[in-house]
């Protein structure tokens, strides 16, 4: 099967590397795309006794939870009177701005009840619980931006108004992730190919792992955004995707470009060099192979997060399914057909000196002979050191995700300080 897939990639190889990369190019277009529609919920069992009652108070009391929590905080006591207090004329304002707005189904604040639960502990503040519709065309993203857009037009006097709750909360970790997943790649891309340099000594082999790495990020990316039809997502998901899509992609590439640079410069029984074509059908019949059982081991494993009921975990097993096939996919088709129309000038462009093809008396092949005369010092020293970087995560306590996990300059992350320190008991909603 190897062989044959080795022999289809070469015919076929201009063919196949002009539909990769108008797979990469859609992908990219499309999957970017998938950050708005991507939650930041999904922690609970759905069948818990927690999200039953949360389901029957939506359905049948017209009750959903609350999606928004905004506090208005002044100088002044929002029991003095209206036309002296800047805050209660702020915060009356901003409610009826806001439960005018497309999406939201009901507002409750301080000043409509009077309820001291709304109130702050020093009395200069007040809330305003909005609640968004479950059955609105709008999704949570839109209304929000919608109620940010109405709350920067109001008049606010010397009043601050922050802006908490799960639907703020979700929008800035989104936000916050995609910013940040963009400056990691802009770090991680230029030192991995650093390091592929000292590895391939030369640009050109160097950048085609980088290729497949970058290939089934975009790619998953965009199978993210087609399964978003079916079920939530969790942005923790583009970790996943991040993570094992350069790591795999690079070392399933690495694999082959090392094994056809081995092929290319064998010799057969004759002594003569082997054709390209033959180094092609050689490399994809032996590291294909190792390929594919390494991707489909990382795709079953992480399958098994598919019987876990909450999203949260579910969107792993999505994220690493999807990147842990397109690598192999990318490995297996695009860079032996690249490899293919290079040939010889795959080892050109080099930036050492020397033969390039690899060697069985390096130092990789020197390290690999003293770990298989000593394994069972190796094997405990290993073992040993890996316990140690392991230890920290003995005294790791787990919680779930909220306004904390953002920077501390975050407008939600302040907002959802100033809940919990001015409005206590209410732990932010």
């Amino acid at each position: 099967m190897f062989t044959r897939l080795g022999r289809w990639t070469y015919r076929r190889r201009r063919m196949t590397i002009a539909g990769s990369a108008l797979v990469i190019v859609i992908s990219a277009v499309i999957g970017l795309s998938v950050f708005p529609r991507l939650g930041s919920e999904g922690f609970n069992d759905p069948a818990s006794d927690s999200e039953q009652v949360a389901q029957i108070l939506e359905r049948e009391f017209d009750s959903p939870e609350s999606s928004m929590v905004i506090a208005v905080m002044g100088e002044e006591s929002v029991d003095s009177a209206a036309s002296a207090s800047a805050s209660a004329a702020a915060g009356t304002a901003l409610t009826s701005a806001v439960a005018s707005v497309p999406g939201v189904l009901r507002t409750v604040s301080y000043w409509a009840t009077q309820s001291p639960d709304l109130r702050s502990a020093d009395g200069k503040g007040g809330i305003v619980l909005v609640t968004y519709d479950p059955s609105a065309a709008a999704s949570q993203r839109e209304i929000t931006d919608a109620i940010e857009g109405v709350i920067a037009e109001q008049d606010l006097g010397t009043a601050t108004v922050y802006l908490g709750g799960g639907a703020s909360i979700a929008k800035a970790i989104n936000t916050q992730i995609s910013s940040d997943l963009a400056r990691a790649e802009a770090i991680a891309i230029p030192v991995t190919f650093i390091l592929l340099l000292i590895v391939f000594g030369g640009l050109i082999a160097a950048g085609m792992p980088l290729l497949v790495g970058i290939g089934s990020i975009v790619g998953s990316l965009f199978v993210l955004f087609l399964v978003t039809f079916v079920t939530d997502i969790s942005v923790f998901s583009i970790n996943v995707v991040t993570g094992l899509g350069l790591g795999l992609g690079i070392d399933y590439a690495l694999l082959v470009v090392s094994r056809f640079r081995e092929e290319l410069a064998a010799k057969d029984e004759t002594g003569e060099g082997r054709t390209v074509e033959d180094a092609v059908i050689r490399t994809v019949s032996s590291a294909g192979r190792t390929v594919v059982f390494s991707g489909l081991t990382v795709a079953v494993t992480l399958a098994s997060m598919l019987f876990f009921p909450q999203y949260f975990l579910r969107s792993f097993a999505y994220a690493g399914i999807a990147v842990s096939l397109l690598a192999v996919i990318g490995a297996l088709t695009a860079i032996p057909a690249l490899l293919a129309i290079l040939g010889g000038n795959v080892n050109r462009l080099k930036v050492r000196r020397g033969d390039l093809a690899p060697k069985d008396d390096g130092g990789w092949a020197r390290l690999a002979r003293f770990v298989m005369r000593r394994p069972w010092p190796v094997l405990i020293g290993t073992v040993a050191v890996l316990l140690v970087l392991a230890a920290p995560a003995f005294g790791a306590v787990f919680g779930q995700v909220d306004e904390r996990a953002l920077p501390s300059d975050n407008p939600a992350a302040q907002a959802g300080e100033v809940l919990r320190e001015r409005f206590p008991g209410n732990e932010g909603a």
